[in-house]
């Protein structure tokens, strides 16, 4: 059962990065690297707002099994709001130093950026209530909506509509949040109203307890990853931007690996309070996610840059090299993701956050050292080094709360009869 969760989500990434390479191809051929480096950076600003959002949202896979879902609903609602309120406020104080804010918040993008985030907010909360009940298969279907939408709305907005900058992906992020954001509250809804009791302060005060541990974790993980945008940004403009956005993209595709594998590693957990097998399950699932992701790595690191060239134009060439740059760091990211999802099943968040802060620490200095000597490299270089400590950080406290061994973390051959029992149940099963 667990395997086929993990090869059903690992199908809806990989349909996910199919279309993010089709979108990425898009915008490298018709959009060019400045505006795909606007997009990146609206998108950012939308990601760094939403884990703000997500301080309270974060908590409803650990918690839709054990408390009122409409309560937490009407809290992550009202939360939403006040976020968006103040964020609103953030931006109007920032219009009075242009450039500033122009660094941060792409002109007239303001609007568009606080509405999109209320679409995701609400798409956000049907996901992770669908994951939080273990309803993996309605969890992957809205997924799988999202990025379709995103890939069909920006491609009929440049070959049907003519819209050759980044208002075409911005129309395509209202339509790939928005549908699935009304799907999905049809889908949820219904279980919500059968118990209307309203317990607010309480629910509120627990989810974000929970919550604010994962999320101030997520938000300086994305700092970690993304500070180097405005960066490159200050010193190069925002057609470097588009380049190392689109390195990014490609290498975070792999990524999908590591993703779909603690996803269900999550979901299992919370719903489980044995800690022997929440530890064997997740080095278990590490060893995989990293190997897997490993060699998917080294067959994008072989792809030549004149291919590059080939399929996203001259002015992405030197992809390749943000590629190998970041190698160390998504293949870092693979283990990450699996002792995060540990940590957070566990109800332990607070070792998430440590990690992500040992990781900003390394990245400050190198970004502003790097980029300015290297450029994108440097860019790369310093994410890899910041995802690497981090993860030293996280198998240090993994090893002293489970009593592990570095020799746990090797692949034996008792790991692989598991997986091959795994495969053969699952084919029997059909």
């Amino acid at each position: 059962m667990l395997l086929r969760k993990i090869i059903g989500t690992s199908g809806t990434r990989i349909l996910n990065a199919l279309s993010s390479l089709v979108v990425l191809w898009i915008a490298a051929n018709e959009l060019g690297a400045s505006a795909w480096g606007i997009a990146g950076i609206i998108l950012l600003d939308i990601s760094l707002i939403i884990l703000v959002v997500e301080l309270m949202s974060s908590a409803l896979v650990f918690y839709t099994p054990r408390k009122n879902m409409y309560s937490m609903m009407v809290a992550t609602m009202l939360w939403t709001l006040l976020i968006l309120l103040l964020t609103s406020c953030l931006f109007f104080g920032l219009s009075f130093f242009p450039e500033t804010y122009e660094i941060m918040v792409p002109r007239g993008y303001g609007v568009h950026i606080i509405v999109l985030v209320f679409l995701n907010s609400m798409h956000s909360f049907n996901l992770n209530v669908l994951l939080g009940k273990r309803n993996i298969l309605a969890f992957n279907s809205l997924f799988s909506l999202q990025f379709l939408l995103l890939l069909a709305i920006m491609a009929a907005c440049v070959y049907v509509i003519g819209i050759k900058d980044e208002k075409a992906f911005v129309f395509a992020m209202y339509a790939s949040y928005g549908v699935p954001a009304a799907v999905g509250l049809w889908m949820v809804l219904p279980e919500m109203w059968h118990d209307r009791s309203l317990q607010l302060r309480k629910t509120a005060k627990d989810m974000l307890g929970f919550g604010s541990m994962t999320q101030l974790s997520s938000i300086v993980h994305l700092i970690n990853k993304r500070l180097s945008y405005f960066v490159i940004r200050h010193f190069a403009g925002f057609a470097p931007v588009g380049v190392y956005n689109s390195g990014v993209q490609l290498t975070e595709g792999l990524r999908l690996i590591g993703q779909s594998i603690s996803l269900v590693q999550y979901s299992s957990i919370s719903n489980s309070n044995d800690p022997q097998f929440a530890k064997q399950l997740s080095l278990q699932l590490l060893k995989f996610s990293v190997i897997l992701t490993s060699l998917a790595m080294l067959l994008l690191i072989a792809i030549p840059r004149s291919v590059f060239e080939l399929i996203l134009s001259k002015d992405f060439g030197d992809i390749r090299i943000v590629i190998i740059s970041l190698a160390p760091g998504v293949i870092a990211l693979s283990a990450n993701t699996i002792f995060s999802h540990y940590f957070s099943g566990t109800g332990q968040p607070k070792y998430n956050l440590m990690a992500s802060v040992v990781g900003l620490a390394v990245t400050l200095p190198l970004v502003f050292v790097l980029i300015p000597l290297w450029g994108l490299p440097g860019a790369g270089l310093s994410a890899s080094s910041a995802y690497l400590a981090a993860v030293v950080y996280q198998w240090m406290m993994f090893k002293k709360l489970t009593k592990s061994k570095l020799a746990d973390v090797l692949l034996t051959m008792a790991d692989i009869r598991a997986f091959a029992d795994g495969v053969k149940r699952l084919l029997h099963s059909k």
